[in-house]
């Protein structure tokens, strides 16, 4: 491994410039996947991308050479993370070396663990476990950083490996759920929770099994070490009750001190901070901070909507709570308490937060992605424009005008439907309709929405002026539409481009069907057994298709002579819509999984940040616009490419 320990350069050094060296390690370090990759796109992505405040923008701006314009998305300022990478496989286990400068990862079934750059979140070195496709779901480093122990549930081990040579040190065949594992001060032996009340003691060389002890109370959160001993508390009778027992020793486990616990205790997502004797808990809704020690309350906070992780650095510096949108809210430490630091968004969903143990730096994971935050500096940032979204909302909604020129966006069941310039970016109206949307059709002068059982047009605004649309402007089309006997939830909707017609699409796998409508009158006309649930029309609006994304199911609208009635012919063919779907560049651009953007000749004429191509992102071509957009994004982006 050539000792990678040795080889860390600290980036971090005062100077005079330092608000130039600041900036540059900014710059670096978020474009350094591109850079290392594609010199030239430095000019052609890096440049391009910066905020327009930062002072690379302002030395080097006009030198930028760009393949594509940003019309929106482009960042004021820099985002609060300060590098992120992705990871072959979903992370299960990510975890700080002592000395703050190394992180550990390693992802479900790929068998790797990597060594990365906690500066730049570069892969150092790759380490590969005995057996393939064994996934680790605990990482811990030794006290001195030179060992790294994981442990595998599905092969009911915990293996040691030498950080320095990549050797295996030991391996401890183990029976049990390992909740938490940990290191004697002295780095020979390992403590292990089972469960939440036996605790067991190993040789890390050896692999013998040492003591075992049964805890009559769970354990609150973790166990911890104190010199060679190793320490854990429970809760008994409204009181923190610390234990402690000798890695070596096969006496029970003594009590050593005994803390209040406030009036309001819950037992629901607790996390205890033992150098500083803090407890963290949720009560009704608030999250709150109890200082045992000095029986005060150093946090209470009920602004916080729905909290899923919490999280202290190990000095007690810093407090961190996740919501499930993915919000970290982050307090510092005072003599009063802890106040508001930092508040971000993550991009990864369903984070887990993880503060190095300076308390300098966070990384965050979630599926494939990794982050990594500073915590030095004191910003906010949210969502300038964003849809009231819920929770169990899936996919997004775009719509393109027939001329390109506007695009409407909404989560697929939100209630908030924006449309924006795609010329200039700007948003010209934001409709709040009040009900969930599962279809749209825009047109140069109106938006229609269908929502709950309805379809509602609105006038939009001439010019580029922003328009905030809390009442209908014009009703001038209110039909009310009953899908069989399904769901606003399992239906996805398409307007035809002459607006005679809806399709519906069910996302219900017991339920195979296409159903067609009658726009302006609600009737049913037609109903087909279709394996897919995404609706669309042909331009001429005489065929109608569906897919599951993979397989195209096509009918012809056909109206029989001398009568009302409209049936659906099936059609054979698996051809694509013309025009493609709007997922798909009609012009041939395509984005690689890896980032790039490319034309039809498979040139490189953008790379993607990691924010705008991950999980929770929709995509969607108009002409030679590209319009990335989620939830958890603060706005829709807007690119716009040559041809």
């Amino acid at each position: 491994m050539h000792n990678v320990l040795s080889e860390f350069t600290d980036l971090n050094q005062e100077s005079p410039t330092l608000d130039l060296t600041s900036d540059c390690f900014r710059f670096v370090t978020g474009f350094f996947e591109v850079i290392s990759t594609s010199a030239p796109h430095i000019y052609h992505s890096a440049l391009l991308l910066s905020p327009q405040t930062s002072i690379i923008w302002e030395l080097y701006g006009l030198q930028a050479h760009p393949l594509a314009r940003v019309v929106r998305g482009t960042p004021t300022s820099w985002d609060p993370s300060i590098a992120q990478t992705r990871f072959p496989s979903e992370i299960k286990a990510a975890v700080w070396s002592p000395c703050s400068r190394f992180i550990a990862i390693t992802g479900e079934s790929s068998g790797e663990i990597a060594i990365l750059d906690a500066a730049t979140l570069e892969q150092l070195y790759t380490m590969h476990p005995l057996e393939q496709f064994i996934t680790w779901e605990k990482l811990i480093f030794s006290p001195n950083g030179h060992v790294l122990t994981g442990y595998s549930w599905f092969s009911d081990c915990i293996t040691s490996w030498d950080l320095q040579t990549g050797g295996l040190i030991g391996n401890i065949s183990i029976r049990g759920q390992c909740n938490s594992m940990l290191y004697s001060g002295c780095g020979t032996m390992l403590g292990v929770l089972f469960g939440s009340d036996i605790i067991t003691t190993y040789n890390i060389v050896s692999g013998i099994h040492i003591f075992s002890h049964s805890i009559p109370e769970s354990v609150v959160d973790t166990i911890w070490t104190h010199g060679e001993c190793l320490q854990f508390a429970t809760v008994e009778s409204g009181s923190i009750i610390i234990w402690e027992v000798s890695f070596t020793s096969s006496h029970a486990p003594i009590e050593i001190s005994s803390l209040p616990t406030p009036d309001n205790f819950s037992l629901e997502k607790l996390v205890f901070l033992p150098t500083l004797f803090q407890l963290a808990f949720i009560f009704q809704g608030r999250v709150l901070v109890w200082d045992a020690q000095h029986q005060k309350t150093l946090l209470d906070s009920d602004n916080i909507k729905d909290p899923t992780q919490m999280s202290f650095s190990p000095n007690g510096c810093f407090f961190i709570c996740v919501t499930g949108g993915s919000e970290f809210h982050l307090w510092k430490k005072s003599p009063d308490g802890y106040f508001p630091h930092q508040k971000f968004v993550s991009n990864t969903g369903n984070v887990k937060p993880v503060i190095s143990p300076d308390g300098e730096a966070i990384i965050s994971f979630g599926g494939e992605m990794l982050q990594l935050w500073h915590t030095t500096s004191s910003t906010t940032s949210s969502p300038s424009i964003s849809a009231q979204v819920p929770q169990n909302a899936r996919g997004a909604i775009m719509e393109f005008s027939p001329n390109e020129s506007l695009v409407a966006v909404a989560q697929w069941l939100g209630n908030t439907a924006t449309v924006l310039s795609i010329r200039s970016g700007n948003p010209l109206v934001v409709i709040d309709t009040s009900t969930r949307i599962c279809g749209m059709r825009i047109t140069e002068s109106t938006i229609i929405i269908v929502s709950d059982g309805k379809i509602v047009t609105w006038d939009l605004p001439a010019g580029d002026g922003i328009l905030n649309v809390r009442r209908n402007i014009d009703d001038c089309l209110q039909t009310t539409i009953l899908v069989h006997s399904q769901t606003i939830e399992n239906l996805f909707a398409s307007i035809s481009p002459d607006l005679n017609y809806i399709a519906f699409g069910s996302l219900r796998r017991t339920v195979e069907h296409l159903w067609l409508y009658d726009m302006y009158t609600g009737k049913q006309l037609a109903v087909a057994g279709s394996r897919g649930y995404l609706p669309g029309f042909t331009l001429g609006g005489h065929e109608v298709w569906c897919t599951d994304g993979r397989v195209i199911y096509w009918w012809a609208i056909v109206k029989e002579d001398g009568s009302n009635v409209t049936k659906l012919e099936h059609l054979e063919k698996n051809e694509k819509p013309p025009g493609g779907f709007s997922w798909e560049s009609p012009h041939g651009f395509q984005v690689t999984d890896d980032g790039w953007i490319l034309n039809s000749n498979g040139k490189q004429l953008l790379w993607l940040p990691h924010h705008w191509r991950s999980i929770e992102i929709e995509r969607g071509w108009g002409g030679k616009s590209l319009v990335i957009w989620s939830h958890t994004s603060p706005e829709a982006v807007i690119l716009e490419f040559e041809v």
